[in-house]
């Protein structure tokens, strides 16, 4: 499944397209039809633990969507096209990334590995050296 809808004649790719590389075949390991080869060839990509960990998670989530879902459908395909949209994938388009189905920001990513909003910080630069609001007297 896997193979067929994204192909590995790949030299380099980006993050994002790591990660949802990862989630793929997470998906494709938990229908059976896993390929360890290129799990490992997507996991030497990564510079650093941290990118390695995210990567791990990324391939944990499609095989814990696989779980939570099997019951849904009545195929293995039925549930890879569920999961893994194949109509946006670069043999079918050109393109280099690749489109998963929801649940997933608005890039693509799935939502366990996506980027948090809690620690950007959007304050002019005095409001870090400030109390907080609700210790100051008034």
């Amino acid at each position: 499944m896997y193979e067929r809808a994204f192909g590995t004649d790949w030299r380099t790719i980006s993050d994002e397209e790591a990660i949802r590389r990862m989630y793929a075949l997470g998906v494709s390991t938990a229908l059976g039809a896993p390929n360890r080869s290129e799990f490992d060839r997507i996991r030497r990509q990564a510079s650093t633990a941290y990118g390695r960990s995210v990567l791990q998670l990324s391939f944990e989530e499609g095989k814990q969507r696989v779980a939570r879902n099997k019951g849904e459908y009545d195929s293995k395909q039925d549930l890879w096209e569920a999961l893994v949209d194949e109509e946006t994938t670069p043999s079918n388009t050109g393109r280099a990334d690749v489109a998963m189905r929801k649940p997933t920001d608005k890039q693509g990513v799935p939502e366990a590995v996506s980027r948090t909003g809690v620690l950007d910080v959007r304050r002019d630069s005095f409001e870090q050296l400030r109390l907080p609001e609700f210790l100051r007297r008034e």
